[in-house]
C-alpha cells in the first residue's frame, strides 16, 4: 500500500471516528433540542448516556476479542455502517423509547469492536518506525473532522430556524451520511497486509491469548498510562472556569481559548508528537519529556502568585495544551515499543481503554466536589492532583521505554 493510500485510509479513519460518537454525546451541543425533540426530561436524557457508559464497560473486553479474531477491516466497516444507519434511523423515528434502544445499539456499534479495531487497523498499516507519525496524525485528523461535521452540522442546522427539532433531525443525518462515506472508504482503500502468505497458527488469536493479554505485565503498566494520559487531557476544560472565575477574563474570551486549545492545538500537535516519536525512535521516550514537561507546568500553576498577568497565564495554559495533546496523540504507540505482539492488539487496546478512560467518570465528580466546596483554592487541589497523576505517567512510560530498549538491545544482539 502506498504511503498516500495508508494516510488517505487513516483520514477515513478519523472521520469515522470523529462522527460515531457525535450522536451519544449529541446533549453536550444540542441538549434543549435533544429534549423537545424525543419530549424527555432531564434526568431521562441524562439516563441516555448512563446507560450508553454502563454497556460501553461491559463490552470493552468482548469487543477487543472480536477485533483481534476477526478481520479490522470489516470490524471498521460494519460497525461505521451500523453506526450510520442508527443516526439516520434515530432522525427518521426520534421518540425517547426509540433514543433508549438506539443508545443501547451505539454501544455496539461504537465501544464494541470499532475502538479496539481502528487502534490495531491503524497499527497495521504501518511498521514500528512508523508508529508515532500514524496515530499522530489519526488524532490530528480526529480534531479536524471533528470541527469539520460540526461545522456542516451547524450550517443545516441554520437552515431550519424556525423548526429546532428539523435542524436537530438534519445534523444527525450529516453525522450518519459522515460514518458512511468514512466505511465506504475503509472497505475500498484500506488493504489488509497478508504478505503474500497465510497466517501461521501461533498469528492468530486464539480465546486463550486472552489470558496472555492478562498476565502480561506491560498491558498494566499500558492501561495506567492511558489513565494518566487521559486524565490530564480530559482536565483542560477545567481551565475555562479557572480563567474566568481566578484570572477574570470574559466567558467570551475563555471560549476562544478553549477553541484553540481544543481544535487548533490537537491539530497541530498530534502530528508533531508523532514525527517526534518515530525520529527518536522512542514514543515512550517523547511521553517522559512530556509527562515532565506537564507536571512542572502543574506545579508553576499551583504556586503561581495573585495577581500575575491574565498574558502570562494564557500562555502557560496554551503550552501545557500543546504538550497534552503532544503525549496523547502517541499513547497507543507504546503497545508497539513495549512488545505486545500484533495479534493482541485488539485485546489490549480494549483493557487498557477500559482502565485508562475511567477518569472520565471518576474526576469529574471529584473536582466538581473540590469546586463546590473550597471554591477557587479547589483548582489548586486539582492541579496538584494532575501533577502527581504526571509523575505516574512519566513512571510508566520509563517502564515501556525500558522494555523497549531491553527489545531493541535483543534484536541487534541476534
Amino acid at each position: 500500500m502506498s504511503t498516500f493510500r495508508r494516510y488517505f485510509v487513516v483520514m477515513a479513519l478519523s472521520l469515522g471516528y470523529a462522527a460515531s460518537f457525535m450522536l451519544p454525546y449529541i446533549k453536550y451541543v444540542f441538549y434543549d433540542q435533544l429534549l423537545v425533540g424525543i419530549n424527555c426530561t432531564n434526568e431521562q436524557a441524562g439516563l441516555l448516556l448512563t446507560i450508553y457508559t454502563i454497556m460501553n464497560l461491559c463490552l470493552y473486553i468482548p469487543g477487543g476479542w472480536v477485533a483481534d479474531k476477526y478481520s479490522a477491516k470489516w470490524v471498521i466497516v460494519l460497525s461505521l455502517a451500523g453506526t450510520g444507519i442508527l443516526n439516520i434511523f434515530f432522525a427518521t423515528y426520534m421518540t425517547f423509547s426509540m433514543a433508549m434502544i438506539v443508545w443501547v445499539l451505539l454501544a455496539f456499534t461504537t465501544a464494541f469492536a470499532f475502538w479496539s479495531g481502528v487502534i490495531k487497523a491503524i497499527r497495521l498499516l504501518g511498521s514500528a518506525r512508523e508508529q508515532g507519525r500514524l496515530y499522530g496524525f489519526f488524532n490530528a485528523g480526529v480534531g479536524l473532522f471533528s470541527a469539520g461535521v460540526s461545522a456542516v452540522g451547524m450550517f443545516v442546522y441554520g437552515l431550519f430556524v424556525a423548526d429546532q427539532v428539523a435542524g436537530l433531525k438534519g445534523v444527525i443525518y450529516v453525522q450518519g451520511a459522515a460514518c458512511l462515506l468514512s466505511a465506504t472508504v475503509v472497505m475500498f482503500f484500506y488493504a489488509e497486509n497478508k504478505n503474500g502468505a497465510e497466517e501461521s497458527e501461533d498469528d492468530k488469536f486464539q480465546t486463550k491469548d486472552l489470558l496472555t493479554v492478562l498476565k502480561e505485565p506491560m498491558t498494566w503498566v499500558i492501561s495506567l498510562l492511558i489513565f494518566c494520559g487521559h486524565g490530564i487531557y480530559t482536565s483542560t476544560s477545567y481551565f475555562n472556569p479557572y480563567m474566568t472565575n481566578v484570572i477574570g477574563v470574559t466567558m467570551a474570551f475563555s471560549g476562544v481559548l478553549a477553541i484553540v486549545r481544543t481544535h487548533i492545538l490537537r491539530v497541530i500537535c498530534g502530528p508533531v508528537g508523532g514525527v517526534l516519536a518515530d525520529r527518536v525512535k522512542s514514543p515512550s521516550l517523547v511521553l517522559i519529556y512530556c509527562f515532565a514537561a506537564m507536571t512542572a507546568l502543574l506545579a508553576i500553576f499551583i504556586f503561581i502568585p495573585a495577581g500575575t498577568s491574565a498574558v502570562v497565564v494564557i500562555g502557560l495554559q496554551l503550552l501545557l495544551a500543546a504538550v497534552t495533546f503532544t503525549a496523547y496523540a502517541i499513547l497507543y504507540s507504546c503497545i508497539e515499543e513495549a512488545g505486545i505482539p500484533r495479534k493482541l492488539t485488539g485485546t489490549t487496546v480494549a483493557m487498557a481503554s477500559m482502565l485508562g478512560y475511567l477518569p472520565d467518570m471518576i474526576y469529574n465528580p471529584l473536582f466538581g466536589r473540590w469546586l463546590d466546596q473550597y471554591q477557587n483554592t479547589g483548582y489548586i487541589y486539582i492541579f496538584l492532583f494532575l501533577a502527581v497523576s504526571g509523575l505516574v505517567g512519566m513512571g510508566m512510560a520509563f517502564l515501556v521505554r525500558r522494555r523497549g530498549n531491553a527489545r531493541r538491545f535483543t534484536e541487534s544482539a541476534g
